[in-house]
């Protein structure tokens, strides 16, 4: 049995998240919970939870995530990545659970596997599963079922009941938005959001048989993409050894300003324009020594930096 050694401080970990994503408390609140109850059990033979997570790119699917790994497993580095628009062809599955015996690299295991097998205690993400080859659902059914799956090369056992299973998707966004504004009541709404993908194929219905939870992410509104973009400067000083002690509205209105040009990638492209915008004024700082910075704005509308 794999009994859990891990206590879960609930409290510390809604903390841990919300540092990290804005804007979708009700998700965070549900996510901490399901977790601490799932480790709290002995001998589970599935994953820790199947999660699919819904709702429009950039809204903090990838990075709630992250933090879950770093929270639960002390480091981003625990989470394992796929994207699935690059598992849409016929060898995918061998790319996951490693070549048949007979092929160069057998032996080398699968890039889904072989983590596992290093460190069983991960959180793997598979990103816009909508686009992902049938094969590879197969596995998916697999994965959240049995929670283990062999390796083709190898004829290893690989077993995943203390992963956690994250599997998200951008389809029927808006769609999805609606329905969830018609429910009131939250079995109703996943209820009807399970028909929805279903109807619709965007996944096999076996697959949502299998997920412990559905959450529903929401577009991010104006104050809660400030509060991002606040705590991405405050992340990228700190890369450069510089604590913030004020950033100017404005500054964070021309990032905001810039992002929105790029919205449809939602947070994604804020990260760059920050870096863009902050990050020489982050280098002259750390060259002239000054620990602690005020960022304001000259008449010119450039960054003024003040000790």
């Amino acid at each position: 049995g794999n009994s859990q050694e891990l206590k879960i401080d609930e409290k510390k970990f809604l903390e841990h998240l919300k540092s990290r994503v804005r804007g979708q408390d009700e998700v965070l609140v549900d996510v901490v919970r399901l977790i601490q109850l799932q480790y709290a059990r002995k001998n589970r033979q599935q994953p820790v939870c199947n999660l699919l997570m819904l709702g429009p790119t950039g809204t903090g699917k990838t990075e709630l995530a992250k933090a879950i790994a770093e929270y639960l497993f002390e480091s981003e580095s625990a989470m394992v990545r796929f994207d699935c628009s690059e598992l849409s062809g016929e060898h995918s599955k061998d790319r996951l659970v490693g070549v048949p015996t007979g092929y160069v690299c057998s032996e080398s295991g699968g890039h889904l596997t072989r983590p596992v097998v290093s460190n069983p205690k991960r959180v793997i993400l598979f990103d816009e599963i909508e686009k992902a080859y049938s094969g590879v659902f197969d596995l998916f059914l697999q994965l959240m079922g049995e929670g283990r799956l062999t390796e083709q090369g190898t004829g290893k056992t690989v077993d995943f009941s203390q992963s956690i299973i994250i599997l998200t998707s951008n389809a029927h966004a808006s769609e999805l938005a609606k329905i969830k504004t018609e429910h009131a009541n939250y079995h109703d709404m996943v209820n009807a959001m399970k028909g929805h993908l279903a109807d619709t194929k965007v996944f096999r219905p076996e697959i949502l048989g299998r997920i412990d939870r559905l959450y529903i992410f929401n577009s991010l509104q104006g104050k809660v993409m400030a509060e991002i973009a606040l705590m991405k400067v405050g992340k990228l000083a700190k890369t450069y050894g510089v604590e913030i002690e004020f950033v100017a509205p404005e500054l964070i209105i021309q990032a905001l300003e810039a992002n929105h040009r790029v919205s449809r990638f939602g947070v994604r492209e804020l990260e760059r324009i920050i870096f863009d915008l902050f990050a020489p004024s982050f280098m002259v700082a750390k060259e002239k020594g000054i620990k602690k910075v005020r960022l304001d704005v000259n008449s010119g509308g450039k960054i003024s930096l003040a000790a």
